[in-house]
């Protein structure tokens, strides 16, 4: 019996420990804790309804992700976005993302776009109303489908990765109002090559895809 406390004790602080990095994770992805923002260890217990022991210990892994720093008199600092870090990501997305849409041309299933094309639906109506938080988990979903449909577990992996680190980027990017039909576009575009087994037309268009993210986004990481 005292066994079977003590597990259900060490799960339980699990359980806390994961929950309260997974909401913090989000809020920083999402910047609802925005880049440069400090906050205290004692206000995020608070607004989690956590104790400061998981809270601590999701920090930790926070900052091994680079989205937080801990920094004397001012508490959790919310890791900056710069355009040094945005570069880095344009060039590994050029590399590997377009590769991945080159072979999907060869391998993407019908199932698949039309999964694709109803996102896309969704995406047009969430732009309509403005629902920033939609348009983000449907552009991952998104990027997500091209990379399976690619059939390279190791890229799709990487690319999973990789989306999570850019999250932030997107998020500001969306905000943008005439951006958020731009994407509908450019998505459609994309499917339509895949849909046509044309592998230079879908580089193409996720190329013309991703640097006008990179161009849209320039200015408004300025503003943090």
């Amino acid at each position: 019996m005292k066994l079977l406390n003590g597990t259900q004790g060490k799960g339980t602080k699990a359980s806390l420990r994961e929950q309260a990095y997974d909401t913090l994770k989000r809020r920083i992805l999402t910047c609802d804790l925005r880049p440069g923002e400090a906050v205290t260890v004692a206000e995020l217990s608070g607004s989690l309804g956590i104790g400061r022991t998981p809270v601590t210990q999701a920090i930790d892994r926070l900052m091994l992700d680079g989205l937080v720093d801990v920094m004397p008199r001012k508490g959790v600092v919310v890791s900056p976005v710069s355009l040094d870090h945005l570069v880095e990501i344009i060039e590994i997305r050029l590399l590997n993302e377009v590769q991945a849409a080159r072979w999907a041309t060869r391998n993407v299933t019908a199932q698949q776009i039309q999964q694709m094309r109803d996102n896309i639906q969704m995406m047009h109506k969430a732009a309509q109303t403005r629902e920033i938080a939609d348009l983000i988990a449907l552009d991952s979903a998104f990027h997500k489908l091209i990379a399976k449909s690619a059939r390279n577990g190791i890229v799709a992996e990487l690319l999973s990765n990789l989306h999570d680190r850019s999250l932030r980027f997107w998020t500001l990017s969306l905000r943008i109002p005439d951006r958020n039909n731009r994407v509908c576009e450019q998505h459609s575009a994309i499917v339509d090559a895949l849909e046509l087994g044309d592998a230079d037309a879908a580089a193409q268009a996720l190329i013309d895809h991703i640097t006008d993210f990179q161009a849209s986004i320039m200015g408004q990481i300025n503003r943090f």
